[in-house]
């Protein structure tokens, strides 16, 4: 049996949880999405700051919520597109249920997925395990054992055997899948790109100036930024490392340890700012399509964001690599990004 579903695809690396859905909504409304949309509406501004001494990463700060459900919780209903993943212990059945909803019309996205085991990435096949990617399956060819399939990073039809399917399904990362995971999505609205982004960017904009407690939000960032100048006594040095080696991972345009900190003597591939620089261009580009003034200017105000972390990034790498220490500038630097992120929300007309 062999099955393709026909449909158009657009391309853009590091967004991959959301490139198949984007594809999906794209095809049924001829909407053109700016890059990173669903992502960004759907993680943007999650401040949370907690104090987790029972765990390795004894502070936990993150910028923005990029756990994939926790980001499909959020943003399926405001798009309006109902999903729902599924859990196998065998690779057959999961895969069985992918073909059944290709059958059905219905492309399905598949992961996480392991990149070792993806060729068409020369660079990290077989190379270098990354366990939280995801494709869309759009068919399979039993007679070939393969199934075929759009990526974030690609521009044409893809095809994977199963074989090699298995092996990159038989992995977990926490909080985004278990093994043999699928997700299937089902649209039922075809609200315009527009309403989608004002509807979530005012739920972001409240989410953020009116936090319900006081470790999320701009709540939260006060008092992350007030109690950083403490860490260096009340934690010992191994712990403080940590930490800062979790931040700066997580400000990557996708998560991952800057190459100097991994002893690669090349340059990196990907930015550290946050997400910053893609919420900047995200605003700037349907703001000036829909001549919203407001929205430039928080994309402007982002995006000066964008450039502090990128500095704060470099102190924490020279930090770890024991080259100099600046950290005490960091309290002065969050301060700026906190006061930026104020008003990029205050300007922000939704």
């Amino acid at each position: 049996m062999r099955k393709i579903i026909e449909m158009n695809h657009h391309s853009h690396d590091y967004e991959c949880m959301w490139n198949g859905i984007e594809d999906i909504y794209m095809n049924k409304t001829k909407e053109v999405l700016p890059d990173n949309f669903f992502f960004i509406l759907a993680s943007f501004g999650s401040f949370c700051y907690l104090k987790t001494n029972q765990s390795d990463i004894k502070r936990l700060v993150t910028l923005g919520d990029g756990r994939t459900r926790k980001m499909y919780e959020f943003i399926a209903p405001i798009v309006g597109f109902e999903y729902r993943h599924y859990e196998f212990k065998r690779f057959e059945s999961a895969l069985n249920k992918a073909k059944k909803e290709i059958d059905a019309g219905f492309p399905v996205v598949l992961g996480a997925l392991d990149m070792f085991y993806l060729p068409y990435y020369r660079k990290l096949y077989q190379k270098e395990h990354i366990p939280f990617h995801y494709v869309l399956m759009v068919g399979y060819d039993d007679e070939q054992r393969t199934i075929f399939l759009y990526d974030c990073g690609r521009t044409e039809l893809l095809s994977l055997s199963y074989d090699l399917l298995q092996k990159a399904m038989n992995c977990s990362y926490p909080g985004l899948s278990k093994e043999n995971t699928i997700c299937t999505v089902r649209f039922t609205g075809t609200k315009s790109k527009y309403e989608i982004a004002r509807e979530a960017l005012s739920k972001r904009k409240d989410m953020f100036l009116n936090p319900p407690t006081g470790f999320l939000g701009y709540k939260g960032f006060e008092k992350f930024v007030n109690e950083l100048p403490q860490w260096k006594n009340q934690l010992i040095k191994e712990d403080y490392d940590k930490i800062l080696l979790n931040m700066v991972t997580f400000y990557g345009t996708v998560p991952t340890v800057p190459n100097a900190l991994k002893g690669i003597e090349e340059p990196d591939e990907v930015e550290f700012k946050g997400g910053f620089d893609k919420v900047s261009r995200m605003l700037y580009v349907i703001g000036k399509e829909y001549n919203n003034d407001s929205w430039i200017r928080a994309g402007e105000l982002f995006g000066e964001s964008a450039t502090v972390i990128e500095k704060i990034s470099s102190i924490i790498i020279a930090y770890l690599l024991r080259e100099k220490d600046e950290t005490d500038q960091l309290p002065l630097l969050f301060s700026e990004v906190l006061t930026g992120m104020k008003n990029g929300f205050l300007v922000l007309d939704v």
